[in-house]
């Protein structure tokens, strides 16, 4: 069983830095895990991030599947992943992205580990919803190199090399070979994580579980097979899903 983070895990918050595991999931997490082969994030966040606000014995994959735990990548990336071009490529588009987002007094720059994200969540909604904002960010990613995604409420600029969710999800199914897989996410970074999963049903039980937002189009959500409305509804999927396993 596999999770995003934020929105799904965590509440939402105003300052990134502020969202932790929401306690009301943590006692059905605990008997889950007992349950399952494994348990897994993965998250935009950065791996060390993750690490600090989910138990140890969960596997952690950061930055959009892009940094790996150790017991499914010797190296921690994936294969072929040249960490000093992306670096390099990342400190050229924060210089140009800090003169862009100056010009949206609201929005937020947050330097990751291995992305850069522009936050518009806490007034600058306008903003991101002006039809100019993410071509111009896109722009200036792809002029060094990089690529833009979007998020609720944010723009994630990812280096070369980057993967994402959909990537991660087949690689954890191929290292872990498992019986059985579920993803739970909330964001259009979850998008291909669903449509992963919904490729793996045609060799395994496979369920993509979508929560619904009014920041989420309603038309991403067609791929999942249970959707949620709104992230309260998550600890009654976890009960029910404990109560399947218990009877």
């Amino acid at each position: 069983m596999a999770f995003d983070f934020d929105g799904t895990l965590s509440e939402i918050v105003p300052r990134p830095q502020d969202a932790v595991l929401d306690p009301a999931l943590a006692p059905s997490l605990e008997r889950i895990a007992k349950m399952v082969g494994y348990l897994a994030v993965i998250s935009a966040r950065d791996r060390a991030t993750l690490t600090r606000r989910v138990p140890a014995d969960w596997l952690t994959l950061g930055s959009y599947g892009l940094e790996l735990p150790e017991s499914i990548s010797a190296s921690g990336y994936p294969d072929g992943f040249d960490p000093v071009a992306a670096r390099d490529s990342l400190d050229a588009v924060e210089h140009d992205l800090k003169a862009l987002v100056a010009r949206w007094p609201s929005a937020r720059l947050e330097r990751k580990t291995w992305g850069i994200a522009v936050h518009f969540r806490g007034g600058a909604e306008a903003d991101y919803a002006d039809p100019a904002t993410f071509p111009k960010v896109n722009s200036l990613a792809e002029s060094r190199g990089c690529r833009a995604v979007a998020g609720r409420l944010v723009i994630e600029v990812e280096p070369q090399g980057a993967v994402d969710k959909g990537w991660a999800v087949r690689h954890l199914a191929g290292a872990l070979s498992p019986s059985a897989v579920v993803f739970t996410g909330d964001d259009l970074g979850d998008v291909p994580a669903w449509r992963a999963v919904k490729e793996l049903g045609a060799t395994m039980p496979a369920v993509p579980v979508g929560i619904r937002s009014a920041e989420m189009p309603a038309s991403e959500l067609e791929v999942c097979d249970v959707v949620l409305d709104g992230r309260g509804e998550l600890s009654g999927l976890l009960g029910r899903l404990l109560e399947m396993a218990e009877g």
